[in-house]
């Protein structure tokens, strides 16, 4: 099986919030909006939580879609 990559990228805004960019590999056959949706969801919560700071954007880029 292919190992599964990410890149996140992250950048404080001038405001003093937190914008993400996660760039995935998705399993051939996933709802990939149901994926993304649920990613940004959690990371939202789970890095305002853990930092304190307030995460204004996740964004979710599905680069590779894993056949096999």
């Amino acid at each position: 099986r292919r190992q599964r990559q990410m890149c996140i990228r992250d950048s404080l805004n001038d405001d003093g919030t937190l914008s993400l960019e996660l760039h995935i590999g998705v399993d051939n056959g996933v709802n990939i909006s149901a994926v993304c949706r649920s990613i940004i969801k959690e990371v939202r919560y789970k890095v305002a939580k853990a930092t304190g700071v307030p995460v204004k954007s996740v964004d979710v880029y599905v680069d590779t879609v894993i056949v096999g």
